[in-house]
């Protein structure tokens, strides 16, 4: 997706799946990596009760349960015009 449709042009609800859809993409292997991670501490010393999830629980965690309210309008609008702000900033500062 190229950067300017994604920064500008489609909308926070769809940008907030589209970064949804990333992350559960790389949940098999992240689950997999600790996996790994899990067996080397499980030769190297003894575990102490403890799983994996207990160890990484943050890849074990629901994205569902964690997802963030989502924006109001006028929040939108405040991140809009600091964004605008900004650009203004880096504009005004390379032409310099």
């Amino acid at each position: 997706m190229p950067r300017r449709e994604f920064l500008y042009d489609i909308c926070g609800w769809e940008t907030r799946c589209i970064i949804n859809g990333y992350r559960k993409r790389d949940k098999l292997k992240h689950q997999l990596m600790a996996e790994c991670a899990y067996a080397a501490i499980y030769t190297m010393r003894d575990p102490k009760g403890k799983t994996v999830a207990d160890l990484f629980p943050q890849i074990f965690d629901d994205d569902d349960e964690n997802e963030a309210p989502p924006l109001t309008d006028e929040d939108a609008a405040d991140l809009q015009a600091l964004i605008d702000a900004e650009n203004a900033n880096i504009k005004s500062e390379t032409q310099q």
